[in-house]
């Protein structure tokens, strides 16, 4: 999944999100963010901000560094 993807939307199913992921199913769990999307929340490799939210972040510092 590379991080200009899709959010995962809460209603996926764990082993679904998981293989999206690239994380176990039990490590599933909901942004920090509370945008609706999910993430590998738990365990060794945790990543509690989603995704979708770490590119929106990335992409909006990227746009300050440019003024």
């Amino acid at each position: 999944m590379t991080e200009a993807s899709k959010r995962v939307p809460l209603s996926t199913p764990a082993a679904s999100a998981a293989a999206q992921l690239g994380c176990y199913s039990k490590q599933v769990g909901p942004c920090v963010r509370a945008c609706g999307g999910l993430t590998a929340r738990y365990g060794t490799n945790a990543r509690p901000v989603c995704p979708a939210c770490r590119y929106e972040e990335a992409a909006a510092g990227a746009a300050q560094q440019r003024r």
